[in-house]
Protein backbone atom coordinates (compact mmCIF):
# COMPACT_ATOMS: atom_id res chain seq x y z
CA UNK A 1 0.00 0.00 0.00
CA UNK A 2 1.14 3.58 -1.13
CA UNK A 3 0.05 6.75 0.56
CA UNK A 4 1.15 10.19 -0.77
CA UNK A 5 1.81 13.25 1.57
CA UNK A 6 3.83 16.50 0.71
CA UNK A 7 4.68 18.53 3.32
CA UNK A 8 7.76 21.08 3.81
CA UNK A 9 8.04 22.42 7.77
CA UNK A 10 8.97 25.62 8.45
CA UNK A 11 10.84 24.69 11.56
CA UNK A 12 10.85 28.39 12.83
CA UNK A 13 9.68 27.72 16.11
CA UNK A 14 10.81 24.19 16.81
CA UNK A 15 14.80 25.01 16.81
CA UNK A 16 15.44 25.15 20.28
CA UNK A 17 17.48 23.08 22.15
CA UNK A 18 15.60 20.15 21.97
CA UNK A 19 12.82 19.02 19.35
CA UNK A 20 10.50 16.07 20.29
CA UNK A 21 7.60 15.40 17.67
CA UNK A 22 5.57 13.73 20.23
CA UNK A 23 3.42 11.78 17.38
CA UNK A 24 3.44 7.89 18.18
CA UNK A 25 6.38 8.47 21.13
CA UNK A 26 4.07 6.13 23.27
CA UNK A 27 3.59 3.47 20.98
CA UNK A 28 6.41 1.59 22.89
CA UNK A 29 3.76 1.50 26.09
CA UNK A 30 0.92 0.49 23.82
CA UNK A 31 -0.72 -3.03 24.65
CA UNK A 32 0.88 -5.66 22.88
CA UNK A 33 -2.26 -6.42 20.58
CA UNK A 34 -0.92 -3.32 18.72
CA UNK A 35 3.04 -4.34 18.12
CA UNK A 36 1.85 -6.03 14.98
CA UNK A 37 -0.15 -2.62 13.48
CA UNK A 38 3.34 -0.85 14.41
CA UNK A 39 5.83 -3.43 12.73
CA UNK A 40 3.33 -3.93 9.70
CA UNK A 41 3.56 -0.07 9.66
CA UNK A 42 7.56 0.16 9.47
CA UNK A 43 7.40 -1.74 5.83
CA UNK A 44 4.44 0.28 4.23
CA UNK A 45 5.32 2.30 1.60
CA UNK A 46 4.55 5.60 1.89
CA UNK A 47 5.00 8.68 -1.28
CA UNK A 48 7.34 11.57 0.19
CA UNK A 49 7.74 15.03 -1.41
CA UNK A 50 9.90 16.54 1.02
CA UNK A 51 12.36 19.67 -0.08
CA UNK A 52 15.95 20.09 0.92
CA UNK A 53 15.43 22.36 3.91
CA UNK A 54 17.00 23.16 7.25
CA UNK A 55 17.55 19.28 9.14
CA UNK A 56 15.02 20.35 12.31
CA UNK A 57 12.29 21.72 9.43
CA UNK A 58 12.57 18.12 7.45
CA UNK A 59 12.15 16.00 10.84
CA UNK A 60 9.28 17.52 12.53
CA UNK A 61 8.29 17.53 8.30
CA UNK A 62 9.21 13.54 8.13
CA UNK A 63 7.51 13.07 11.72
CA UNK A 64 4.29 14.26 10.58
CA UNK A 65 4.26 12.17 6.56
CA UNK A 66 5.21 8.88 9.14
CA UNK A 67 4.45 9.27 12.36
CA UNK A 68 7.94 8.65 13.47
CA UNK A 69 9.69 10.55 17.03
CA UNK A 70 12.79 12.21 16.99
CA UNK A 71 14.72 13.46 20.04
CA UNK A 72 17.94 15.11 18.58
CA UNK A 73 19.67 18.73 20.42
CA UNK A 74 19.73 21.68 18.04
CA UNK A 75 23.35 22.10 18.65
CA UNK A 76 23.79 18.98 16.34
CA UNK A 77 21.01 20.00 13.72
CA UNK A 78 22.42 23.56 13.51
CA UNK A 79 23.55 24.30 9.97
CA UNK A 80 22.90 20.90 8.74
CA UNK A 81 20.67 20.55 5.45
CA UNK A 82 18.34 17.61 4.98
CA UNK A 83 18.53 15.87 1.34
CA UNK A 84 15.43 16.37 -0.68
CA UNK A 85 12.97 12.83 -0.36
CA UNK A 86 10.70 12.44 -3.40
CA UNK A 87 9.03 9.17 -4.46
CA UNK A 88 7.38 6.14 -2.73
CA UNK A 89 10.10 4.70 0.09
CA UNK A 90 9.15 3.28 3.70
CA UNK A 91 10.28 5.17 6.29
CA UNK A 92 13.12 3.96 7.44
CA UNK A 93 14.34 4.41 3.57
CA UNK A 94 13.47 7.55 3.19
CA UNK A 95 15.20 8.84 6.98
CA UNK A 96 18.34 7.37 5.24
CA UNK A 97 17.99 9.61 1.85
CA UNK A 98 16.65 12.84 4.51
CA UNK A 99 20.21 12.43 6.20
CA UNK A 100 22.60 11.98 3.43
CA UNK A 101 25.22 14.06 3.62
CA UNK A 102 24.37 15.28 7.33
CA UNK A 103 26.86 12.95 8.81
CA UNK A 104 23.84 12.04 11.20
CA UNK A 105 22.80 8.74 11.91
CA UNK A 106 19.60 7.03 13.47
CA UNK A 107 19.59 5.05 16.81
CA UNK A 108 16.31 3.55 17.26
CA UNK A 109 14.65 3.06 20.49
CA UNK A 110 11.32 2.03 19.28
CA UNK A 111 10.10 0.89 15.73
CA UNK A 112 9.05 4.62 15.08
CA UNK A 113 11.33 6.45 17.22
CA UNK A 114 14.39 7.62 17.02
CA UNK A 115 17.34 9.78 17.95
CA UNK A 116 20.12 11.29 15.96
CA UNK A 117 23.83 10.75 16.18
CA UNK A 118 26.69 11.98 15.14
CA UNK A 119 28.99 10.07 12.98
CA UNK A 120 32.52 10.42 13.47
CA UNK A 121 34.02 10.89 9.92
CA UNK A 122 31.68 8.24 8.61
CA UNK A 123 29.27 8.26 5.99
CA UNK A 124 25.64 8.15 7.30
CA UNK A 125 24.28 4.86 8.32
CA UNK A 126 21.09 2.98 6.99
CA UNK A 127 18.34 4.22 9.33
CA UNK A 128 17.88 0.55 10.55
CA UNK A 129 21.83 -0.09 11.59
CA UNK A 130 22.05 2.05 15.38
CA UNK A 131 25.03 4.27 15.39
CA UNK A 132 27.74 4.89 18.07
CA UNK A 133 26.42 6.83 21.14
CA UNK A 134 28.53 9.87 21.31
CA UNK A 135 28.84 11.39 24.91
CA UNK A 136 27.02 14.37 23.82
CA UNK A 137 24.39 12.62 22.24
CA UNK A 138 23.64 9.65 24.62
CA UNK A 139 22.18 11.62 27.50
CA UNK A 140 19.59 12.92 25.66
CA UNK A 141 18.80 9.23 24.20
CA UNK A 142 18.56 8.02 27.56
CA UNK A 143 15.59 10.76 28.66
CA UNK A 144 13.40 10.35 26.13
CA UNK A 145 11.78 7.76 27.55
CA UNK A 146 11.58 9.73 30.68
CA UNK A 147 10.28 12.67 29.17
CA UNK A 148 7.57 10.85 26.55
CA UNK A 149 6.06 8.66 29.55
CA UNK A 150 6.00 11.30 32.09
CA UNK A 151 4.14 14.12 29.73
CA UNK A 152 1.78 11.57 27.98
CA UNK A 153 0.65 10.74 31.53
CA UNK A 154 0.32 13.83 32.67
CA UNK A 155 -1.69 14.96 29.88
CA UNK A 156 -3.87 11.76 29.24
CA UNK A 157 -5.12 11.97 32.88
CA UNK A 158 -5.63 15.85 32.44
CA UNK A 159 -7.79 15.49 28.81
CA UNK A 160 -8.44 11.93 28.33
CA UNK A 161 -10.82 12.23 25.73
CA UNK A 162 -8.64 15.19 23.86
CA UNK A 163 -5.25 14.20 24.25
CA UNK A 164 -4.21 12.95 21.07
CA UNK A 165 -6.57 14.63 19.34
CA UNK A 166 -4.91 17.95 18.78
CA UNK A 167 -1.63 19.82 17.65
CA UNK A 168 -0.01 22.07 20.14
CA UNK A 169 3.93 22.97 20.61
CA UNK A 170 5.37 24.48 23.97
CA UNK A 171 8.69 25.00 25.75
CA UNK A 172 9.62 23.29 29.35
CA UNK A 173 12.64 24.38 31.42
CA UNK A 174 13.20 21.88 34.33
CA UNK A 175 15.43 21.87 37.07
CA UNK A 176 17.90 19.87 38.64
CA UNK A 177 15.22 17.25 39.84
CA UNK A 178 13.22 17.33 36.63
CA UNK A 179 10.49 19.58 37.98
CA UNK A 180 9.28 22.02 35.19
CA UNK A 181 10.47 25.27 36.19
CA UNK A 182 8.48 27.22 33.67
CA UNK A 183 6.37 26.46 30.43
CA UNK A 184 5.55 28.59 27.29
CA UNK A 185 2.97 27.83 24.42
CA UNK A 186 4.82 28.24 21.04
CA UNK A 187 1.84 27.36 19.18
CA UNK A 188 -1.47 27.13 20.38
CA UNK A 189 -4.04 24.04 19.69
CA UNK A 190 -6.84 26.82 18.66
CA UNK A 191 -8.88 25.93 22.55
CA UNK A 192 -7.40 28.82 24.93
CA UNK A 193 -8.67 27.00 27.87
CA UNK A 194 -7.47 23.71 27.27
CA UNK A 195 -4.11 25.14 26.08
CA UNK A 196 -4.08 26.84 29.93
CA UNK A 197 -5.16 23.75 31.50
CA UNK A 198 -2.38 22.28 29.63
CA UNK A 199 0.25 24.96 30.93
CA UNK A 200 -1.42 24.65 34.66
CA UNK A 201 -0.96 21.15 34.81
CA UNK A 202 2.24 20.97 33.50
CA UNK A 203 3.92 23.53 35.71
CA UNK A 204 5.76 22.48 38.49
CA UNK A 205 5.34 18.69 36.98
CA UNK A 206 8.18 15.98 38.04
CA UNK A 207 9.39 14.03 35.69
CA UNK A 208 9.97 10.91 37.03
CA UNK A 209 14.03 11.24 36.46
CA UNK A 210 16.22 13.83 36.80
CA UNK A 211 17.43 15.65 33.46
CA UNK A 212 21.09 14.67 32.87
CA UNK A 213 23.70 17.29 33.37
CA UNK A 214 24.42 19.23 30.97
CA UNK A 215 20.72 18.67 28.88
CA UNK A 216 20.14 21.91 26.40
CA UNK A 217 17.14 23.49 27.78
CA UNK A 218 14.60 24.70 26.61
CA UNK A 219 12.96 21.75 25.47
CA UNK A 220 10.76 22.22 22.67
CA UNK A 221 7.58 19.53 22.58
CA UNK A 222 5.28 19.29 19.51
CA UNK A 223 1.93 17.05 19.96
CA UNK A 224 0.03 16.03 17.26
CA UNK A 225 -2.78 14.31 16.42
CA UNK A 226 -2.33 10.43 16.84
CA UNK A 227 -3.91 7.65 15.27
CA UNK A 228 -4.95 5.89 17.88
CA UNK A 229 -5.25 8.08 20.91
CA UNK A 230 -7.46 6.00 23.47
CA UNK A 231 -4.69 3.11 23.23
CA UNK A 232 -1.91 5.79 24.55
CA UNK A 233 -4.03 6.65 27.57
CA UNK A 234 -5.16 3.32 28.13
CA UNK A 235 -1.96 2.39 30.44
CA UNK A 236 -2.45 5.71 32.41
CA UNK A 237 -6.41 5.89 32.96
CA UNK A 238 -6.66 1.78 35.19
CA UNK A 239 -6.93 2.07 38.41
CA UNK A 240 -4.09 1.93 40.54
CA UNK A 241 -2.00 3.01 36.95
CA UNK A 242 1.76 5.17 38.27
Amino acid sequence: MTRTHRRAATGNALSACLLMTLMTLMTCVRPAAGAAGVDAAAHTTLRFDLPAQPLDAALVAFGEVTGYSVLVSSQLAAGRVASPVRGDYTPAEALQRLLAGTQLGARFSASNAFTLLALADAPVAPASVPAEVTPATAPLQGYAAILQRSLTRALCRLHPDAYGRYRLAFQLWLDERGRVSAVHVLEPSGVAQRDRAVLQRLHSLLMDGAPPAGLPQPLTILLTPRPDPGADCAPYLLAGAS
